[in-house]
């Protein structure tokens, strides 16, 4: 009897066979539509596959039994194995299917090409890659003219590295220096509070930024920008730089400092502008 628990927590797949192709592509890392670089003639009947580690014998001095030191696990095997194919009856040649399979685990140096292609297999949803083609084997039992007819082929596909792209590095890169920001970091606040030099370093140039861009701003702001009615005020905590105008009223924060760099514009400025501007975007290395 199944292992009900087991059992119930197996995939659903669909009996559905019909314009089920195998097929041999080249494996790709792109992102592409993998090139087919060979179509079986007919499904393969049965797939194998193995998989072993090697391990080496120690024999200590005087010991009554030998010891087994793990080295290292090999990939995948895939072996597919009588795979008969018959074109006799339809006055055909398998040769170019024989051909067109050698040339899999061949260089093809002509071209640069120093090493056979790299490989992955599929037939439906099944898939084995990145491989090579390790083993080719056949037997002719039918002729046409001299040229195959009926054959029995068998095939061995090994598993190799899979290959890393540069997006896949630098995505990694990306989600290591994630990881080594701090909490503060990703509260997108500057790494250390601010000191009192910087905050005063960050009111500086965010009064510069203001009074430069000054047509741009709301009618309310352009009045107390010109009349020299506001105040700026920068927090130690989020490195934010909010304006103020007369009785305290909000204007808006003007721009950010992380410490070492002031930001404007974006998100980091929300000073109202006039209708159909926006605030430019500045980032300058502070001293």
């Amino acid at each position: 009897m199944y292992n009900t628990t087991v059992y119930s927590a197996l995939p659903t797949a669909t009996r559905e066979g019909k314009g089920i192709e195998a097929v041999l592509l080249e494996y790709d890392i792109s992102g592409n539509a993998p090139k087919p670089l060979w179509v079986f003639l007919v499904n393969p009947s049965s797939l194998r596959f193995s998989k072993s580690a090697k391990y080496t014998d120690i024999y200590p001095l005087a010991a009554k039994q030998s010891e087994v030191q793990y080295q290292a696990s090999e990939g995948q095997t895939l072996s597919i194995s009588n795979l008969k194919m018959t074109t006799w009856y339809y006055g055909k040649s398998l040769r170019p299917l024989l051909e067109g399979l050698q040339k899999l685990i061949e260089a093809d140096i002509k071209n640069k090409k120093y090493a056979p292609p790299i490989l992955k297999f599929q037939m439906g949803s099944r898939e084995f890659a990145p491989c090579v083609l390790s083993k080719i084997e056949w037997e002719e039992t039918a002729w046409l003219g001299g040229e195959p007819a009926t054959i029995t082929l068998g095939i061995e596909l090994k598993e190799v590295a899979k290959t890393i792209t540069r997006g896949q590095i630098e995505k990694a890169k990306e989600k290591k220096g994630e990881e080594k920001k701090s909490d503060r970091e990703r509260a997108e606040k500057p790494r250390v509070k601010l000191t009192q030099r910087q905050r005063a370093a960050a009111s500086e140039l965010a009064k510069k930024y203001l009074e430069s861009n000054v047509a741009i701003w709301d009618s309310s702001v352009q009045a107390a920008v010109k009349s020299k009615k506001y105040k700026l005020s920068t927090s130690e905590d989020t490195g934010e730089v909010t304006a103020t105008g007369v009785n305290g009223a909000k204007l808006g924060v003007v721009a950010k400092s992380t410490g070492t760099e002031f930001l404007a514009g974006d998100k980091n400025t929300t000073i109202a502008t006039l209708k159909g501007k926006k605030a430019p975007v500045v980032k300058e290395k502070v001293r």
